[in-house]
């Protein structure tokens, strides 16, 4: 079950990089990792002016597959995109991304990553100006 965006919004990003362990740059964020996976990964939450775009994000440690699954939920929308991925080492990958009106409160959005057979939940983090 995913708790709604408003609730985990607020997180110190500090906090889930320090509870995973690692941060990597990206291009306007920090991509937390999970301890035990091969990659890096989060949903990027990007509000500006009327509008917010919602990102997913893997950054791969070493070269690696597996498939996705991006949800966003809120408001009259229900967005899943997903599929395959395959991403080289040191590569950040954007998988699946959208913008909807409104603010990230009113949204719930989820991503998850199987790799080798291990299904994975990505944080949300605010990005960065």
């Amino acid at each position: 079950m995913t708790l709604p965006l408003k609730t985990r919004r607020f997180l110190p990003a500090a906090l889930i990089l320090a509870g995973a362990g690692l941060a990597a740059a990206c291009t306007t964020s920090s991509v937390a990792q999970e301890a035990t996976a091969p990659f890096a990964c989060q949903v990027s939450v990007d509000e500006r002016g009327h509008g917010t775009t919602f990102r997913g994000l893997v950054q791969a440690s070493e070269t690696l597959s597996g498939s996705y699954s991006f949800q966003l939920a809120g408001r009259g929308t229900n967005i899943r995109q997903g599929g395959a991925f395959t991403a080289r080492a040191g590569e950040t990958l954007p998988l699946g991304q959208s913008m909807l009106s409104g603010d990230a409160e009113d949204y719930d959005a989820s991503l998850s990553l199987t790799v080798n057979g291990a299904t994975y939940s990505c944080p949300l983090v605010e990005a960065e100006l």
